[in-house]
């Protein structure tokens, strides 16, 4: 994998049959077996490259635009630099999983800015570094796979997202993950069929979801570490909203809501104070949900509670969400508590400027 190749900037956006072929052919076993060669890089300087790697996971965790993002991808490109002369072949592989791990982190920056053409490069770049790092590291190509299906269905791409996310589920079962990670996929999947507006299939992958996270299990890959029963809450609460909207009975759409607001109000009460974010995803999907079910008030204070949080803010995909609400909520535009929301939101949604 030549660092022309890895960093070559190509087209737009991959979907349908295109973007499964590529997936597939990434996922593939490596032809040949690494090169042995000659170390150019002794282990003290390999575990400073890894805990580099450390250090900008947890930036990004907080972080995600602008001369960050500039910096992950001049560290991922030193480390391709490296990768390009041969090394023994245990820091090869090494090499290769740290330069995935900073594929991806580059991937979720651009894709929290809403650039999904690089996310999605990015995200390619990482399932190709992890095919020459070696079978060891298959199952963080798995939480790519997750990554990649979130991406297309904030595209609302639901058909791609569920066609990875089948990939990734059949993965997973050779791996033998654990029930936690599963079922991290499976909440992927319910939301592939709630975008598609298949009920049925959505309740079916929720419960799969539920059982699989009940049992637990240990030594959970990187990508499973923070998936718990608050954000699985938080998930399906949202898309039993989204399948309301769909309903024309009205009793059929407010039971939806009811549902989506008991769920999402479950992942507010189990939900560390920590997780700032995740909060914010939580308060605002419950503020859409109290549009559906005709509370304008109660829409409006569970939303205003995230503009209290400047680190929340700060997400692109936050603000696009706050954009939904900001759009959704017009129809109540009389009421005063929505109207003067609006307003302010009119203002702190302007984009944000890139550095």
């Amino acid at each position: 994998m030549k660092r022309r190749d890895a960093f070559a900037v190509g087209g737009g956006l991959i979907a349908g049959a295109a973007l499964t072929e590529l997936v597939e052919h990434w996922l593939a076993p490596r032809a040949a077996g690494l090169v042995n060669g000659r170390n150019s890089i002794g282990e003290l300087e390999l575990e400073r490259i890894e805990a580099a790697t450390v250090c900008l996971r947890h930036w990004s965790e907080r972080w995600r635009m602008g001369t960050r993002r500039k910096a992950v991808i001049g560290q991922l490109s030193e480390v391709s630099e490296l990768v390009e002369n041969p090394q023994g072949a245990k820091v090869q592989s090494r090499l290769f999983a740290v330069m995935a791990e900073l594929a991806k982190i580059v991937a979720s920056m651009s894709f929290d800015s809403g650039d999904h053409a690089t996310a999605q490069r990015y995200y390619g770049i990482s399932l190709r570094a992890l095919q020459q790092a070696g079978p060891e590291h298959r199952a963080y190509g798995i939480g790519v796979l997750a990554d990649m299906a979130r991406q297309m269905l904030d595209l609302h791409r639901p058909e791609d997202a569920l066609d990875i996310i089948r990939l990734a589920l059949d993965k997973s079962d050779s791996l033998g993950l654990p029930p936690v990670a599963r079922s991290l996929l499976r909440t992927r999947e319910a939301w592939s069929y709630a975008h598609m507006g298949r009920a049925e299939a959505f309740r079916r992958s929720v419960h799969q979801a539920e059982d699989l996270i009940e049992q637990g299990g240990d030594h959970l890959p990187l990508w499973a570490r923070s998936f718990d029963h608050a954000e699985l809450s938080g998930v399906v609460g949202a898309r039993y909203r989204d399948l309301g909207r769909r309903q024309r009975e009205p009793a059929e759409r407010r039971r939806y809501a009811e549902l989506s607001a008991e769920y999402i109000l479950r992942a507010l009460e189990t939900r560390p104070e920590g997780q700032e974010k995740g909060r914010a995803f939580d308060h605002v999907g419950l503020g859409r949900t109290y549009l559906v079910l005709g509370d304008p008030t109660a829409s409006a204070a569970s939303v205003r509670s995230v503009l209290r949080s400047r680190s929340a803010i700060g997400s692109g995909r936050v603000r696009r969400r706050l954009e939904d609400w900001h759009t959704e909520a017009a129809a109540m535009h009389r009421d005063p508590d929505v109207a003067q929301l609006r307003e302010e939101l009119s203002f702190t949604l302007l984009p944000l400027p890139r550095t």
